[in-house]
């Protein structure tokens, strides 16, 4: 037996020797040239190194310098660079005919990209011929092999660099890159890290920078390829995100058959100090399809904050978002929706046709929404000033230097809806509306909402439809109020109670234009205002201020029967008449016009009481409107008060001032209280 292993040392020294031999006499540049021929051959360019490598022979492999492939000339090319690196083989494997990589190592390697404009058509290489189509069954019947390419223990990138430039100014530059992948082999888990940071710029413009990390686990055994403990860490320090958006980590785990091309996912779950979004379930890749789940948890006020918006605080700061989500032919399904927004919560099943233009379906439920939560706080003047006008002097620019093929282009791009929705109330400040429900309606950019009905948490209720037709800039409103409590509602607008009553209101309007000021000048339509038992506080000190009623306590009414507006509205110019007023001890009728493109009004009414008729004018701006008793009148009351108060002009005098003046604050107070009541209609 001692013999017998010394036999087996000597043959081992003998072969080590005659290799050390063998190494020393092949020539290594011999070795270089057939490499660069062969690559030369297979790429069109030589892979040439600085340096001729060293060859080992236990175990096989090539040790090398500074190595380089490709060229970047006249701006564009592809080349490839290393400072040093090593490849190292099995020995046993590769006495069987099997190659198994022990280690590939490179040192600093270099990759740069340029591509320059597109190449014309005389230029251009002639295309290859186009391979032979493959059915699906016959695709499907190839099964995959179980063998890998190749088998590698180890390969190590230290240092590495990517830069990237097309000829749309697209720059990208990737530093410090780490790669190591441990044991790739045949029905082993394989093991792979890798970071680096990278800058993406556009026309020199920062687009995203930041910092990514890659750790995993991977196995392959025919058809499958498992994935575990997946972890993608980004980290952005720049650009389009800010650093507060992150880290962004996603982590997931699951299973890829590539013959089937189906992919289950256990989980994926994408966590960032914001919110975490988790989904699971079955995709198949060729068609594309996904059915599962999907989660959103987060915190909306920390997530409007990354949107460059501050909320209120709130106790009760929480986002849950729960879904079925099924995916195929394009349309995107989320059913038996359960999400939960603060304390407010949302029901409901939509569908997404991922088309073009989007096209949405669906119906929604949702609690009580109270809009003083999600408001964005004022900010300081001086500091959102500056923002303010370079928000304004982009916007302008682009319109400026936008074209209306743009403009075109985004409304043709408006998606189609065909949405139910229920809300149990919407709330801000002192008025809310509750029980709101609509239809809303729409494609190739005309829209409508129908069924729609809302009570008024003051009093009372709507119902009414709409039209939008987008390309024409065309809308039209159509509208029944019942049972408005006009006290009520006036001190939810903060305006107080000046009036009070029931109101109806039934109006039927359009207008178009592009803008606020546009439509007020091309409404037309009609409606009619009418307010029951109507009370109106300053009446209370019209005797105190009209010729004739001065000390009459009481003859003149402050509660009305019926008040009725009847008006029509043609280019902006809105005519009402006859204005009626009715109740036991006054009656009055009146006539206005208003200009809403010239914001002007001309009002005159007569006011029939105890008698007498007492003609009321208003007339002005909107901004600075003038009421008062026409002049005749008071001069004509003057002329028959009793001869004590006729003390010569000035007793006439007075006695007209101060009828135009008190009746001029009664009216304005009435109007001002009317006013208030139809800015809180119409939302001016």
């Amino acid at each position: 037996m001692k013999r017998v292993l010394l036999w087996i040392l000597g043959i081992v020294i003998v072969l080590g020797v005659a290799g050390a031999i063998l190494l020393g006499r092949i020539d290594t540049q011999f070795v270089v040239n057939q490499i660069a021929d062969a690559t030369a051959k297979a790429t069109g360019k030589p892979l040439v190194f600085a340096s001729a490598p060293s060859l080992s022979l236990l175990p096989p492999g090539v040790k090398f310098g500074q190595a380089g492939w490709g060229e970047i000339k006249d701006g564009q090319g592809l080349a490839v660079s290393v400072k040093s690196g090593m490849v190292e083989l099995e020995l046993a494997p590769l006495l069987s005919g099997n190659l198994v990589v022990r280690e590939v190592r490179l040192d600093n390697p270099v990759l740069e990209v340029r591509e320059g404009k597109a190449v014309s058509g005389q230029d251009a290489p002639a295309a290859a011929p186009a391979a032979s189509p493959v059915s699906g069954a016959q695709a499907g019947a190839v099964a995959p092999s179980d063998e890998l390419p190749v088998e590698l223990m180890r390969l190590v990138v230290r240092q590495g660099e990517v830069r990237y430039v097309d000829a749309r100014g697209v720059h990208l530059e990737i530093k410090d890159l780490n790669l190591s992948v441990e044991n790739l082999r045949r029905r082993e888990e394989a093991g792979m890290q890798c970071d680096f940071s990278f800058d993406l710029k556009e026309d020199q413009k920062a687009v995203l920078a930041g910092n990514l990390a890659l750790d995993a686990k991977l196995r392959y055994y025919a058809p499958h390829l498992t994935f575990r403990q997946i972890s993608l860490t980004f980290t952005p320090l720049g650009g389009l995100l800010p650093k507060e958006a992150g880290p962004a980590q996603l982590v997931c785990e699951g299973a890829l058959n590539l013959q089937t091309q189906s992919l289950r996912l256990a989980t994926a779950r994408l966590s960032t100090p914001q919110a975490r979004l988790t989904l699971g379930g079955e995709a198949t890749l060729t068609p594309q399809a996904f059915k599962g789940t999907v989660s959103l948890e987060g915190s909306p006020r920390k997530l409007a904050a990354l949107a460059g918006q501050t909320l209120k605080p709130s106790d009760n700061d929480v986002l849950s978002f729960k879904s079925v989500l099924e995916y195929a032919d394009d349309t995107l399904h989320l059913r038996q929706i359960v999400m939960q927004l603060d304390d407010i919560p949302v029901r409901g099943d939509l569908s997404l046709a991922l088309g073009t233009p989007l096209a949405i379906s669906g119906g929604i439920q949702t609690g009580m929404i109270n809009l003083d939560k999600y408001l964005p706080l004022p900010q300081n003047g001086t500091s959102t000033a500056p923002a303010r006008k370079a928000a304004e002097g982009k916007a302008q620019g682009g319109a400026s230097s936008g074209s209306s093929a743009q403009s075109t282009q985004s409304v043709q791009n408006r998606p189609g809806v065909n949405l139910r929705a229920a809300l149990a109330g919407v709330r801000q400040g002192k008025l809310s509306v509750t029980d709101i429900a609509f239809i809303l309606k729409g494609e190739k950019n005309r829209y409508t909402v129908t069924s729609l009905s809302c009570a008024l948490g003051s009093g009372g209720s709507i119902k009414g439809s709409a039209v939008a037709d987008l390309p024409s800039k065309a809308y039209s409103l159509k509208a029944t109020a019942a049972g408005v409590n006009v006290g009520g509602l006036l001190e939810a607008l903060g305006k107080g109670r000046p009036v009070d009553g029931v109101a109806a209101l039934d109006v039927d309007l359009s207008m178009r234009g592009a803008d606020a000021k546009a439509m007020l000048a091309g409404l037309n339509g009609r409606g009619v205002l009418e307010v029951r038992n109507m009370h109106l506080e300053a009446m209370s000190a019209l005797p105190q201020n009209v010729p004739g009623l001065t000390g009459k306590k009481g003859a003149v009414p402050d509660r009305f029967d019926l008040v009725r507006v009847p008006f029509t509205a043609r280019n902006g110019e809105v005519t009402a008449q006859p204005i009626t007023v009715s109740s036991a001890g006054l009656n009055a009728s009146g006539r206005a016009l208003a200009s809403l493109p010239r914001e002007y009004l001309d009002a005159t009414a007569d006011i029939k009481t105890l008698g007498m008729t007492i003609p009321v004018v208003a007339k002005g701006p909107f901004s600075n409107i003038s009421y008062g008793v026409d002049p005749k009148f008071a001069l004509d009351m003057a002329r028959k008060l009793p001869g004590a108060l006729l003390d010569g002009g000035k007793a006439a005098g007075g006695a007209t001032r101060n009828g135009a003046e008190g009746a001029g604050g009664v009216m304005k107070k009435g109007l001002e209280g009317a006013g208030g009541l139809m800015r809180g209609l119409f939302g001016k």
